[in-house]
């Protein structure tokens, strides 16, 4: 009879572990996307999308002129370089670089305001801004998300960032396109499907 109880026990205690388990995916930041089932996938991906989408991701009015002052980088020429040098950090701003595949020149960079986290700005290589992001959460601990917009205020992406190496991406309508893992991005079907350069 204490055996029966013991297993009924244990098996009380599995659901109940069951009942919560995508809050437990989400915070694994070991990659197993591959080995998840397809139910376990969709408990991640619709927790996600609950947490980015809670409120929905609409088009930002007068967003050139929220941005004025960082529509130009004045500063382009020693940000450009500094980013084509690998610098991480340069003159009080995160800084990185986005490369063309098998390129030695860069054709973006991305700089963050040490100062305030809460946003990151995209040049061109000319120093034009191209994108803004909008990062929510505990930056720089994880998890934490953002949603980048164009300078025209239109919404591109969101993405959720369990770790360094794994991130969730959506759509702005809150459809998943995939989860990054290093170098790879994965479909639900955990197929590669775009490989990127700047990791």
């Amino acid at each position: 009879m204490k055996k029966f109880f013991l297993v009924l026990f244990l098996l009380v205690c599995q659901m109940g572990v069951f009942a919560d388990y995508n809050d437990i995916y989400i915070a694994d930041i070991q990659y197993d996307w591959i080995n998840k089932s397809e139910v376990e996938k969709e408990a991640i991906i619709s927790e996600v999308r609950d947490i980015i989408f809670e409120n929905p991701v609409e088009k930002q009015k007068n967003f050139k002129d929220q941005f004025k002052d960082r529509l130009k980088d004045k500063d382009y020429i020693e940000n450009y370089m500094a980013a084509s040098a690998g610098y991480k950090e340069f003159k009080g701003n995160n800084i990185s670089a986005f490369y063309y595949k098998k390129m030695k020149h860069i054709y973006m960079y991305a700089l963050q305001d040490k100062k305030d986290v809460s946003k990151a700005y995209y040049y061109d290589a000319l120093g034009n801004l191209k994108y803004v992001d909008f990062i929510y959460g505990e930056y720089p601990d994880y998890p934490y998300y953002s949603i980048q917009y164009r300078i025209s205020g239109k919404p591109v992406s969101a993405i959720y960032f369990v770790s360094k190496d794994c991130q969730y991406l959506f759509t702005p309508e809150g459809e998943f396109e995939g989860v990054w893992y290093k170098h790879n991005l994965y479909n639900e079907k955990s197929k590669v499907i775009l490989t990127r350069t700047t990791y």
